[in-house]
C-alpha cells in the first residue's frame, strides 16, 4: 500500500483525444499504472493518471500545453479475490472516512490487483493507515 501522485486533467470528448495524449506520454518514456476516464457535460472528459514517474509525467503533460492538477491518493494492492476490496472500504467506512472516488482493475489469471482511492487531503495518513497489510 502506497500513497502516490495522481494526476487529472480535462480533455476534450473527440475522437482520438485520448489516442493523443497516450501518444504523448508514451513518447515521453512515461509507463502508465492506472488511467480512469470518464465524460462530463459541456464536451470534456476528466482524464485521472497514475504513472510510474508523475515529474516526467508533467513535463510530458506542461510540453503538450495541457493543463493538470496532482493529488495525493490511496494506491492499494489487493489480492484479487471476491471480498478484497470489501474489506478495504469497509475498514474506511467504519472510521468515517469518506471515499471521493475509486477505480481498479485486474484480469482473470492474476494473483494480484491494484485499487486507487481518493480520499480529502486530511484523511490521507489515517486512510493510509487503515488499509495497509490488505
Amino acid at each position: 500500500m502506497a500513497l502516490t501522485t495522481q494526476l487529472t486533467l480535462s480533455l476534450a470528448n473527440e475522437t482520438g483525444s485520448l489516442a493523443t495524449l497516450c501518444r504523448h506520454l508514451a513518447d515521453a518514456g512515461v509507463n502508465l499504472l492506472a488511467l480512469s476516464a470518464d465524460d462530463r457535460s459541456g464536451g470534456a472528459g476528466s482524464i485521472r493518471l497514475l504513472v510510474a514517474s508523475p515529474d516526467q509525467a508533467q513535463k510530458a503533460l506542461t510540453k503538450a500545453g495541457l493543463a493538470f492538477e496532482s493529488e495525493q491518493v490511496l494506491f492499494v494492492e489487493l489480492k484479487n479475490r471476491p471480498g478484497a476490496l470489501a474489506k478495504a472500504t469497509e475498514r474506511l467506512a467504519r472510521a468515517r472516512i469518506d471515499i471521493r472516488y475509486a477505480y481498479a482493475t485486474s484480469y482473470r489469471r492474476a494473483q494480484r490487483t491494484a485499487a486507487v482511492i481518493a480520499v480529502s487531503a486530511g484523511d490521507l495518513a489515517r486512510a493510509s493507515r487503515l488499509v495497509a497489510g490488505h
